[in-house]
């Protein structure tokens, strides 16, 4: 299927099974298609559209990360602003919790090494350790990812719009939406698989034992990624998600340096497997 094809049906939010359907037989006529009036009603508008925007990433654009196309609830479109060549480098997906314990700060200065590597960080961009990992990264002058929600013109939270705007300038906003979507609840449940899966391993902070970070671990489990919790305190419920995420099999991280090499080693044997 052609650029423009995959363009237009990302835009229009077509579902990717659909999509599979045309690369197999073609255009199909919107009556043959096995799906519900809405997604008919998307895939007419796809093929009517004037034009389709440019800052998007599709599969045949040379940084277009491929192996999300093999993760569960697939992607084949991603909206970006900034630098989008980032996606070619190592990258690890660092998240936590939207409502911090008082000890975060130190937890994140255990993770130094990951802030003075050859990684790119990746994280939500939401209130709380997503944007602490932003800023740190920021302040070291690396490179870091913000998968966002929602359509680019409406940033959300709207109190981190400068920060936005910072990571445009040196980093890279993504999102599978597009520009004008407004917010809505799923969507970050959504747009997690993505934050899991442009990482070759998931670290996490910090997490209550309901939560949208512990919704990213288990997209990331489902991908088969590795995942690594730094322990808390049992009675705490900051360190209630990670402590079960740990019983459960995750990885204790109690050497970041030994993991970031680790993991680095990792890189090239897990992009193999996706070829």
């Amino acid at each position: 299927m052609n650029r423009e094809l995959y363009a237009r049906f990302a835009t229009c939010r077509v579902p990717y099974s659909i999509v599979v359907l045309i690369e197999r037989y073609g255009l199909l006529p919107v009556e043959d298609l096995p799906v519900s009036r809405a997604i008919k009603n998307r895939y007419q508008q796809a093929l009517q559209l004037d034009q389709v925007p440019t800052n998007l990433l599709v599969p045949g654009d040379p940084y277009f990360p491929m192996h999300l196309l093999q993760i569960p609830q697939p992607v084949y479109g991603l909206f970006f602003l900034g630098n989008p060549s980032l996606l070619e480098q190592p990258m690890i997906s660092i998240i936590g919790s939207r409502d911090p314990s008082t000890s975060h700060p130190k937890r994140l200065s255990f993770l130094r090494p990951f802030f003075q590597s050859p990684f790119v960080t990746v994280s939500g961009g939401a209130i709380g350790i997503d944007s602490l990992v932003h800023r740190l990264s920021l302040k070291h002058h690396q490179a870091t990812i913000a998968v966002l929600a929602n359509g680019f013109d409406r940033f959300y939270p709207k109190q981190h719009t400068t920060l936005f705007h910072r990571i445009q300038q040196m980093g890279l906003l993504l999102s599978e939406y597009p520009a004008v979507t407004p917010v809505h609840k799923h969507q970050f449940l959504e747009r997690n698989r993505i934050i899991s899966g442009l990482s070759s391993g998931l670290i996490i902070v910090e997490a209550a034992r309901k939560s949208g970070t512990m919704n990213t671990a288990g997209h990331a489990l489902e991908q088969g990624k590795d995942v690594y919790c730094i322990p808390g305190c049992p009675t705490e419920k900051h360190f209630q998600g990670t402590n079960q995420l740990i019983a459960e099999g995750a990885i204790p991280l109690l050497n970041p340096e030994e993991v970031s090499k680790s993991i680095l080693m990792n890189v090239d044997k897990w992009e193999s497997r996706l070829l």
